[in-house]
């Protein structure tokens, strides 16, 4: 699709936005992409921060500082000292890192997946808008260096180890090595071992809060057609689960170049099937208590939205419903109108929850951080 760059920016005052102050001032300069967005009746949605090209979201414990990765070389952190749910500190910590896309914290650490490595930063216990990202701790070393979803995710599991999304270096290809699988390892780097193989590009994934297991988000292939192959929701049953990539997208479509190949052994169909092309991202399960109850439990999903399909999809967020055992059973829209008559406004990215309940979504498009809360 073509975005339209130029009305977006003329409709949001972007050159403006530099030096708008935060608070009321930034809200209203956005004013033109919150009048589009939809979300159930009670919801309600509002800008958090400016970030450029905001990414990954990871929440520092115990300062509470949010931090935020992108898909160039710089990391921000963000603030909201008066707890009014919008951030007064936004500081570029860092502008001269190799792909900073995966970010995760773990006992007052930060740990930055970048293309080539992991690093680890002793995060300081009184945030210093001064402080400088460094020293930076090589944890792991042998990452596939590739520009090619070479962008990587990371997050802690309950078991504290360090998880890592390692896409495949290719639209469809027999992945090497690491590529094309999800890692995970201690937090000095040692004992790392392959969680999930045959994974094509998972820039997203988070555990069942009841069951503990692992769901993540995989984006399907380019250059099939407009509706195939879809988007999967994968949940790893045991340790080096083979999910299908290169062989198969979602549950039965044969990738190009692979029809008549079968796999050498057996592969784990997705739980859910999203539309193609959706490029399903960040997951999170909600286990907060502002949402209604029926909420809890539950995973949003975003959709960052399909950059060559000859009707646009995607630029949303959708609610994929659980049961009470833990089984993905169902779809929803849940936030959109990033999205209207091919138009986009924004690309949602990543989902984190604040310890209120509310959620933060990123927005690498618009450069946003938002932030989606209920009731008064």
């Amino acid at each position: 699709m073509r975005f339209n760059i130029g009305r977006f920016l003329a409709a949001a005052g972007f050159a403006a936005l530099a030096t708008a102050a935060a608070g009321d001032a930034i809200a209203g300069e956005y004013d033109a992409i919150l009048s589009r967005l939809k979300l159930p009746p009670g919801f309600t949605i509002s800008i958090f921060a400016e970030v450029p090209r905001a990414r990954s979201i990871a929440i520092g414990e115990p300062s509470g500082t949010i931090y935020v990765g992108s898909r160039h070389a710089s990391l921000h952190s963000l603030r909201d000292t008066d707890h009014d749910g919008i951030a007064d500190e936004v500081v570029e910590v860092a502008n001269e890192l190799n792909v900073p896309n995966g970010i995760a914290t773990q006992d007052s650490a930060l740990y930055i997946a970048l293309n080539d490595k992991i690093v680890e930063w002793p995060m300081p216990a009184t945030p210093d808008r001064a402080s400088p990202l460094q020293p930076l701790r090589d944890v792991y070393t042998g990452l596939p260096a590739g520009f090619m979803h070479g962008w990587r995710y990371a997050k802690f599991g309950p078991d504290r180890k360090l998880y890592v999304a390692i896409g495949s270096p290719c639209n469809i290809c027999q992945p090497r090595g690491l590529a094309g699988t999800i890692i995970r390892m201690n937090p000095d780097g040692s004992e790392m071992e392959v969680v999930a193989r045959g994974v094509r590009n998972s820039v997203g994934f988070d555990w069942h809060p009841k069951t503990g297991k692992l769901f993540f988000t995989d984006n399907g292939a380019d250059n099939m057609g407009d509706d195939i192959p879809p988007d999967e929701l994968n949940m790893v049953s045991r340790p080096g689960e083979h999910f299908g990539f290169p062989w198969f997208g979602g549950k039965s479509v044969k990738l190009t170049g692979y029809e008549t190949v079968s796999p050498p052994g057996p592969v784990s169909a997705p739980v859910i099937e999203f539309q193609a092309h959706s490029a399903s991202l960040g997951i999170h399960f909600y286990v907060g208590d502002m949402f209604p109850a029926e909420y809890r439990h539950d995973a949003f999903v975003a959709q960052h939205g399909s950059w060559n399909r000859s009707e646009p999809v995607g630029y949303r967020i959708v609610r994929v419903r659980f049961d009470g055992d833990g089984n993905a059973v169902g779809t929803e829209v849940f936030a959109s109108g990033w999205l209207q008559d091919g138009d986009a406004v924004g690309r949602p990215v990543d989902i984190a929850e604040l310890p209120d309940g509310s959620l933060l979504v990123s927005d690498d498009f618009a450069g946003l951080i938002y932030r989606i809360a209920y009731g008064g």
